[in-house]
């Protein structure tokens, strides 16, 4: 009896031992910069690549439409774009309404038929990353897109994604307050040089149908001062959630793209419906810190900016934040779609069309006033801060955070 007693004192030693030893593994080898992908986030992603596959049909339409056109054209035309892009080739008539098509050349407006087409003349610009239109608003979409040739007719190849740019094009100004700084103060960035790595990154992102725009100490900066705010330690931008892409992480992750994952706070999940706010409460976000892989070492946080709506109705946008501890906070903010361009140091960056607006929420009243870096903090500092949303374990903590020489 004692035999058997002893055999499974032995025997249940060992099973604790072995489990002990399971929690360990997991604990010091668990791969934190793995995204966990679940099946609600494959149909997410299996409809957005749907929606964005997009490629040019009714070719019969454009070989039509290059007869009548006797000089070089772009076709900007949103809606004969979208049925191109969709291949709805019965939508498309070319006398109903005038086909809008733009030129770099004002002379070749002469000789442009306008009772087919609506001409608007386009500025290339060597020294900016951007196309400048000039429509009634004034226009910008990045220049890095490619077209397909019908005659004398430029048609983008990726008409989704051209769509994307001319809803977003709407160019917007910076209040350009002249910032009166104590001399001697530390300059942590320059201005020229992280504009540039930003219009890297956003093209790097574009390639994955993410759209970022300026948010939070980079939206002040360049609405307040026409640059990216000298003493600052980063760049921000956002993307929201129903555009994030996997892939961007993973290329990063596996040293196939140009820039690397340095930092990964919290776990992506797709947005819910409003019919469902109590689960979207619980929610994780995500946040990223990525740098170039070479080039000038500028750090961009990138946070994923999801919608809900107040009791009373009002929509809203809102971004996660994670404390060392474990206490993850929310930032809300008035809806930033629509959204425009705008131009930082010769470079196109997308924004919230109410600028001022949003940062008034963020920073109050007295935003326009410089407060140095080392008195600012990112969870004390500003008014749309909410506290003890939730708060993680260690053990949480370490699914939760990716750290790759991060600070």
């Amino acid at each position: 009896m004692r035999f058997k007693i002893h055999r499974l004192l032995v025997i249940l030693a060992s099973s604790i031992g072995f489990l002990l030893l399971l929690i360990c593994y997991h604990y010091y080898f668990y791969d934190s910069s793995v995204i966990l992908i679940d099946e609600k986030w494959r149909k997410v992603i299996e409809k957005r690549r749907a929606e964005t596959n997009e490629s040019i049909g009714c070719e019969d339409f454009l070989i039509k439409l290059e007869e009548k056109v006797k000089v070089p054209v772009l076709l900007i035309d949103m809606s004969i774009l979208e049925n191109i892009g969709k291949h709805q080739c019965n939508q498309l008539k070319m006398y109903d309404t005038m086909i809008q098509v733009a030129t770099d050349s004002r002379k070749d407006l002469n000789f442009i038929n306008r009772n087919i087409f609506k001409p608007y003349f386009f500025k290339n610009d060597e020294l900016k990353d951007y196309l400048e239109f000039d429509t009634e608003p004034k226009r910008i979409i990045p220049k890095n897109f490619e077209t397909v040739k019908f005659g004398n007719i430029a048609v983008p190849r990726k008409p989704f994604r051209f769509r994307k740019f001319w809803e977003s094009s709407r160019l917007i100004e910076c209040a350009n307050r002249t910032m009166n700084r104590k001399e001697g103060q530390k300059k942590r960035l320059d201005p020229n040089l992280a504009a540039f790595e930003l219009s890297r990154l956003r093209d790097l992102m574009v390639r994955y149908d993410m759209y970022p725009f300026i948010s939070e100490g980079t939206l002040l900066g360049w609405y307040r001062e026409c640059s990216i705010i000298p003493h600052t330690q980063d760049i921000d931008v956002s993307v929201m959630i129903n555009e994030f892409n996997p892939r961007f992480v993973d290329d990063m992750r596996e040293e196939r793209s140009t820039f690397r994952l340095i930092r990964r706070l919290g776990r992506v999940r797709p947005s819910v419906s409003t019919s469902q706010q109590s689960e979207l409460l619980q929610l994780d976000a995500m946040e990223l810190t990525v740098s170039p892989s070479n080039g000038y070492r500028v750090v961009t946080d990138i946070f994923m900016m999801y919608e809900d709506k107040h009791k009373n109705g009002t929509e809203f946008n809102w971004i996660s934040g994670l404390c060392g501890d474990g206490e993850r906070l929310r930032y809300h903010f008035p809806l930033f779609s629509p959204m425009c361009s705008a131009d930082l140091h010769g470079h196109l960056v997308w924004t919230t069309c109410e600028p001022e607006k949003v940062i008034r929420h963020e920073y109050g009243e007295k935003w326009y006033e410089d407060l140095p870096t080392r008195n600012y903090s990112w969870y004390q500092s500003i008014k749309n801060v909410e506290r003890n949303v939730e708060w993680f374990s260690m053990w949480d903590m370490r699914k939760l955070t990716y750290m790759n020489g991060y600070g």
